[in-house]
């Protein structure tokens, strides 16, 4: 029989998925009931953009480029890259965006949906991923003593809603982060390893959250533990890695001007904030947030907190076409915006206590 924790949690995820659901309604709705508005084809999106009405013949547009969601649109119609020239080779950047093969893959159901029911199973695949990441971050929030509907925390990220808007990975990639971490603190390193193992092949850059927890791990004399939770993220990008980079032509580019030298991108985007107000107010917020939420978890450290640190530290080698504008900044440090809230606001105040009476690298939550 669930507990009652348990009960709130469900509720937060089923809250989620009404929003979820009023959500993709309304975008819908304004683009005259047409769900192709979620793969995001760009009016100047070239050989997407003809590739994709050929296939769907009308399409919602959006300006210009267009987003993330229609490379995984057309990755999705051919997860495995078994026709690469007919698909991936549309791509940008081929490797870069096949190495994101989760999201495709189960939007596409391993790749039996036509194109139509890709359109729609993106769609259906994130508004299940927000569900989902609101009642794991409930019961994560429940550990640290506090309310399950702090686990709202996942789908009033600000970065996650815009993941949602473009047709993006970001959802299941943070999902599947805090569930592998909610697994670890209950002992199923399994589960955790494997969790972990998909948020990286949904965003790659997860993978040095899974070394932010190994570390933890390390640092809490759990070696056997810490191997055990890093081998399937491991093994899964790895073996990934080699097959897109056997099956692909041209092989190894991968993304390029992301990073640089610490706190550059930042300063070369403040002028661009200084002439939007709202940009400027929510940059500042994210410099804040990150700030805090390192010294916090330096401060006091806990799994949580330990697994999404490492991506509060890189926002600030990221260059400046990630720091340009709230949209792009916020996608890139979702999980952190997240776990701040989590580690921030949910403790109770005897879980704060307590917290403070123990040894630092004995922490759980």
């Amino acid at each position: 029989m669930a507990s009652s924790f348990e009960r709130s949690a469900v509720r937060v995820g089923l809250v989620t998925l009404a929003i979820g659901l009023l959500f993709a309604a309304s975008h819908i709705a304004r683009s005259d009931m047409n769900p192709t508005v979620f793969i995001a084809v760009g009016e100047e999106s070239g050989e997407i953009r003809e590739y994709a009405e050929e296939l769907l013949d009308d399409v919602a547009l959006r300006p210009a480029l267009g987003h993330d969601g229609r490379f995984f649109f057309v990755q999705a119609n051919d997860p495995w890259m078994l026709a690469p020239d007919a698909n991936a080779a549309i791509l940008d950047r081929p490797v870069y965006r096949a190495q994101r093969m989760a999201y495709p893959v189960l939007a596409s159901l391993g790749g039996i949906l036509p194109p139509t029911g890709v359109v729609w199973g993106m769609l259906v695949v994130n508004i299940l991923a927000m569900s989902a990441g609101a009642f794991v971050c409930g019961l994560l929030a429940f550990r640290f003593g506090g309310s399950a509907w702090w686990g709202l925390a996942f789908p009033f990220n600000i970065g996650l809603i815009s993941e949602f808007s473009i047709g993006g990975a970001g959802i299941v990639a943070t999902a599947a982060a805090f569930a592998a971490v909610l697994l670890l603190l209950e002992e199923e390193v399994l589960g955790s390893s494997l969790l972990f193992a998909l948020s990286c092949l949904a965003r790659e850059v997860m993978l040095i959250a899974v070394a932010g927890a190994v570390v933890w791990l390390l640092a809490t004399r759990q070696p056997r533990i810490a191997a055990r939770v890093a081998v399937w993220p491991v093994v899964a990008v790895v073996a990934w890695g080699a097959y897109i980079r056997l099956v692909l032509p041209g092989g190894g580019a991968v993304a390029e001007g992301n990073l640089g030298l610490p706190f550059v991108g930042f300063i070369d985007n403040f002028a661009n904030w200084k002439a939007d107000p709202f940009e400027l107010l929510i940059g500042l917020v994210v410099v804040v947030v990150l700030v805090f939420y390192s010294y916090r978890a330096l401060r006091n450290p806990s799994l949580t907190a330990w697994t999404f640190l490492p991506l509060a530290v890189l926002a600030f080698l990221l260059a400046e076409p990630v720091w340009d504008g709230y949209f792009n900044i916020t996608r890139a440090v979702a999980p952190v915006l997240t776990a701040y809230f989590l580690i921030t606001f949910a403790p109770s105040v005897e879980q704060q206590r307590r917290l403070a009476e123990e040894s630092p690298l004995r922490r759980t939550v």
